[in-house]
């Protein structure tokens, strides 16, 4: 498949003289700001430019999975990178190497000993990204606690034996208390101890968004077709649902999600569903559905105690290596009741704080670090038109520029930032949060999030930037 793109006016390279090795690095350096590290290192950093003839650059890829995602896929992300670059004169051609090809061919004849010799855990990282997991959210790094035991002892159970046990699986709690790191837990268990099952990972948003385009798909838009849609959930041998209260209201959500629900029923495959509600709860969702959700086994997420906030904080200090005393750990597990998130975002915080400052992290410095998330809890909601307000005064940027196309490194930052921030403080749905960012397509929202996240997670480098951010729209 050839990626034909279209006329963007920025600075453009002269290709003619540059190398296809080189120009495709260019490409890459991109591609990798809008997508998550897991998915870059994963599937498209294992790609070379070959060859530049007739203005086509020529690409190779390890394998036809790889090749098909770059065509369908991150088609879009791969046009905007080639045209920021080099101009609409260029196009680029994806393929499979012959000599892979013949690699392969000739470890399958060695046998099967052979055929097994690749990197499982190169195996393992290709699945998850097709299934949507953050390999990091597995049941080695959840903290179990009297308020989370009984929805631990299911989700490892099911784990072992999918569709066996306890089916459908349906787990509530109150926003950040864990659902999604189990829920996922689940499915990246699967994985390592299963690798011939397909495990299928969405939210109910995404489950949403995804069928509106299908819908589109057959007005003359939408990258879905119905038949598309349909098996990529209905031959799942495990369904993982994160989020399902955002199908209510939405009829033909519900109508969809229902039939995907009997045909993998019925096949006897796992299902897993989490929400913010019990089923009992559902006052506007079809019954129908609900007693679907409550044929089998319901479990909940309590509020963890101080001592469990104090333990998973110790947990997580432990996994960073950080120099952090129990006197700090317990004043912040004493502070934040609320959730999970805000726990360990508030540890964050306060740990970013004291670098930043270079100074000791104290219970007195964390308690300064803290002052804006405390605050955040009593004043007023803000907007987005007000987090994007904060977003453009920290970076010195216009409103325009980060709403508009131009996807400079002093602009794609902030954009994240103001979506990420969005997100997490107002709670508006993706797709809104692209339309007031310029109309853009909800899984770019998406991908600038969890860009953001995985920053904050992993390096903490854009951690004291949305502190700022923050102190700037709730001290001002």
């Amino acid at each position: 498949m050839v990626v034909l793109l279209t006329n963007i006016e920025n600075m453009k390279t002269d290709h003619k003289n540059i190398n296809p090795v080189d120009m495709w690095k260019a490409i890459l350096g991109q591609i990798e700001l809008e997508l998550s590290p897991m998915v870059y290192k994963s599937m498209i950093s294992r790609t070379k430019g070959v060859s530049m003839e007739n203005k086509t650059l020529e690409v190779s890829c390890e394998d036809d999975f790889i090749r098909k995602n770059l065509e369908k896929k991150y088609s879009d992300i791969v046009k905007r990178a080639l045209v920021n670059i080099y101009g609409d004169e260029v196009k680029v051609k994806f393929f499979v190497s012959r000599k892979t090809i013949q690699a392969k061919k000739e470890t399958n004849e060695l046998g099967p000993l052979f055929t097994q010799q690749r990197n499982i855990s190169e195996i393992q990282e290709e699945k998850r990204a097709k299934s949507n997991l953050n390999s990091k959210l597995t049941f080695e790094h959840y903290v179990l606690g009297k308020n989370n035991n009984l929805a631990y002892a299911i989700a490892t159970a099911i784990s072992e034996k999918p569709g066996e046990l306890y089916n459908p699986v349906f787990i509530y709690s109150k926003v950040g208390l864990g659902k999604t790191h189990l829920i996922q837990a689940i499915g990246n268990k699967i994985i390592e101890t299963k690798p011939g099952m397909r495990v299928v990972y969405t939210t109910g948003e995404t489950f949403t968004n995804e069928l509106i385009e299908t819908i589109q798909s057959g007005k003359g838009g939408g990258r879905y077709t119905a038949n598309q849609f349909r098996e990529k959930f209905r031959k799942a041998d495990v369904l993982l649902i994160d989020d399902i209260q955002f199908i209510i209201g939405r009829e033909s959500t519900q109508e969809e999600f229902f039939h995907t629900f009997n045909t993998l029923y019925m096949a006897g495959k796992q299902i897993v569903i989490t929400s913010d509600r019990p089923p009992k709860d559902f006052n506007s969702l079809e019954e129908r559905i609900t007693s679907r959700f409550s044929s089998g086994i319901v479990a909940d997420i309590q509020t963890p105690d101080m001592e469990m906030r104090a333990a998973i904080l110790r947990s997580k200090r432990d996994e960073e290596k950080d120099s952090v005393s129990n006197e700090v750990i317990n004043y912040i597990a004493e502070k934040v009741e609320s959730n999970i998130r805000e726990l360990e975002g508030a540890y964050l915080q306060a740990i970013t704080y004291a670098k930043a400052t270079g100074n000791e992290l104290t219970v007195d410095l964390a308690a300064q670090a803290l002052g804006g998330t405390v605050k955040e809890k009593v004043q007023k909601n803000v907007n987005v038109n007000e987090i994007l307000k904060a977003v453009c005064l920290y970076y010195s940027v216009k409103s325009q520029d980060v709403k508009g196309k131009k996807r400079t490194k002093d602009l794609v930052i902030p954009r994240q930032v103001a979506m990420y921030l969005m997100k997490e403080i107002t709670g508006m749905p993706l797709v809104s949060i692209g339309d007031f960012l310029g109309g853009r397509d909800h899984t770019t929202v998406m991908h600038g999030i969890g860009k953001i996240q995985e920053e904050v997670a992993e390096t903490g480098k854009i951690t004291q930037d949305v502190v700022n951010v923050k102190q700037i729209l709730f001290n001002n």
